[in-house]
């Protein structure tokens, strides 16, 4: 699986420390008899380390720079980042 990276966002956490959103899109490469790249997202925040994965969301890289646009917009977390997709499909 390979990572792009696609953004960051900028937020604070409930105590108001400071804390950096990094946004990957994730590209798998499906095998025959597909042989198509599949898309998923995961978020990191820089200061913690903490991360969230979601492979395989889409198939179409047009849907998931839209949705990558929209985690970044709404600032969304990795502790909600499953939770956000669910809504999104």
């Amino acid at each position: 699986m390979r990572a792009l990276f696609f953004d960051e966002a900028d937020l604070c956490d409930q105590t108001g420390r400071p804390l950096t959103c990094t946004y990957w899109i994730m590209i798998r490469d499906l095998p025959p008899p597909v042989s198509c790249e599949s898309y998923g997202i995961r978020i990191r925040v820089r200061q913690t380390g903490e991360e969230e994965t979601v492979p395989d969301i889409t198939v179409l890289p047009e849907r998931i720079a839209a949705l990558a646009q929209l985690l970044v917009r709404g600032t969304v977390t990795p502790c909600t980042l499953r939770e956000v997709i669910q809504d999104w499909l």
